[in-house]
């Protein structure tokens, strides 16, 4: 696919991933209305054992991402491609039978008294496992449509899904409640997927046990780089299910926060998504690096600032109008939203440590930073700062994770430490603590415009510039 039809497929899907992120926060603010806080904490528990449940793969879409990406375009690799995408399906129709069989031994022990599980109703799990194993089939699925560009696919999976639950859920879960969310879920995604699953029995079943081991070898690092959000996560609600008062209330706030803050960046995060080929392939073989590393940093930090400014803008009144007992919800998603903008920053030095099989090297920044959130959580709850304190410790976790990856970066490409923290870190910090401390101490939204305005003005001139150009250029391209 050529620039202008990548570009045009890619403004379609982002504009689809927007479509999709108000119908998952109209359905966000239904579940949260109908559920209460109480009901919305067991929610929150089941969801995350179902994005578990996404990690049992063992990270082998996301090797079979890197090793199809960096190869595609040579003929005498395309042999090598098949066998790694028919090993990865095989593969992973093994691992799912047994996943199964594991849920299954699991709600056998609890069904004949061996323990109790108190904190939710253990007959959802029947749903998770089913939804699991749906959701990796449409894992690979996209992992195997974005290889090829088939980006059109992509949006009619991801729209036709999302309006289909969003209005079975709106229709029935003040009736069903938890039940209607997981069986409409269940239901949606099956619907759209079929067509696609019914292909997937094109693929040879193989095991080629060398090719299996490669592509476990080169997924676990891989799988760590993104189960991180989902540990942090964990460790979080742990916390707050522990130490906080109200329990299940207080995580069912928490997590319309998360939920809230999560889903303005599933607009970033989709485009990303599109891009992760293109960027293994970019910095495998770049020599460039360094140039391209700070303009596409640059480009990226301000995308993901402006997204959190104009989600703190207009979010926060929609809640204090509609969702009064949420109120505490706001400043959660306000602060993770500062978050997400720290992690967000790691995706290209992530993308190059992938691309030079360095990931291995980034082992001991994940477990620091793990280690970092229990501490800083504990910390944060025992000063009195409550789930407050628990999304500022994600803040820091986040911080450290990402100026742990831009050093590994710079220690690779021999660039100086000291002036490449300078050059990349040093604004998003200060941008990050201003704003936090104006947002903690409850300070007027104007107050943050001004601050956004003071370190990103110039940057968005430059961008509006360029986007006129690049936009005349696609719509007279006879004269450019």
């Amino acid at each position: 696919m050529d620039f202008l039809n990548f570009f045009k497929a890619s403004f379609f899907f982002v504009i689809t991933k927007y479509i999709v992120i108000v119908l998952n926060f109209l359905r966000s603010i239904i579940i949260a209305s109908s559920l209460g806080p109480n009901s919305l904490g067991e929610y929150a528990i089941l969801v995350i054992i179902l994005e578990y449940f996404y990690y049992t793969n063992l990270g082998i879409f996301f090797s079979m991402t890197k090793e199809v990406s960096i190869n595609l375009d040579q003929e005498d690799k395309q042999k090598y491609i098949k066998k790694i995408i028919n090993n990865t399906v095989s593969f992973q129709s093994i691992n799912s039978i047994f996943v199964l069989a594991l849920f299954a031994a699991f709600l056998g022990f609890e069904y004949y008294g061996f323990f109790q599980i108190q904190i939710f109703n253990t007959k959802y799990l029947i749903y998770i496992l089913i939804l699991g194993v749906i959701y990796q089939a449409k894992s690979f699925i996209f992992s195997y449509l974005r290889l090829y560009e088939r980006i059109n696919e992509m949006v009619k999976i991801e729209f036709f899904s999302s309006f289909f639950v969003f209005l079975g859920i709106y229709f029935l879960v003040d009736d069903f409640g938890l039940d209607a969310i997981f069986i409409i879920s269940i239901i949606g995604n099956l619907a759209v997927l079929v067509p696609y699953i019914k292909k997937m029995s094109n693929f040879k079943f193989v095991l080629e046990l060398k090719i299996v081991r490669v592509l476990i070898y080169v997924g676990l690092p891989l799988l760590l780089f993104n189960l991180l959000s989902l540990m942090i996560t964990t460790i979080d609600r742990i916390m707050i299910n522990q130490l906080v008062s109200a329990n299940r209330e207080a995580l069912g706030i928490y997590h319309l926060g998360y939920l809230l803050s999560f889903g303005v960046m599933t607009a970033f995060n989709s485009v990303i998504f599109l891009l992760v080929p293109k960027m293994l392939k970019q910095f495998y073989s770049s020599k460039e690096v360094y140039s391209l590393m700070f303009n596409q940093t640059k480009l990226t930090e301000f995308v993901l600032a402006s997204l959190l400014i104009i989600a703190i803008i207009t979010i926060s009144p929609f809640i204090e109008t509609f969702l009064e007992e949420y109120e505490r919800s706001i400043l959660v998603m306000q602060l993770l939203l500062f978050a997400y903008f720290m992690k967000g920053l790691a995706f290209l030095p992530e993308s190059y440590l992938i691309a030079n099989n360095k990931q291995m090297n980034t082992l001991v920044i994940f477990f620091l930073s793990l280690l970092n959130a229990s501490f800083l959580n504990y910390f944060s709850i025992s000063f009195g700062y409550g789930i407050y304190g628990v999304a500022i410790a994600t803040i820091g976790t986040f911080y450290i994770y990402t100026v742990g990856i831009f050093c590994l970066y710079f220690y690779f490409e021999k660039v100086n430490i000291y002036k490449g923290i300078k050059r990349v870190i040093l604004r998003p910090t200060l941008f990050m603590m201003v704003s936090a401390i104006l947002l903690y101490e409850n300070k007027i939204t104007l107050w943050l415009i001004f601050i956004f305005l003071i370190f990103y003005l110039r940057d968005f001139l430059i961008y509006l510039k360029k986007i006129i150009i690049l936009s005349r250029e696609l719509l007279n391209p006879k004269e450019s």
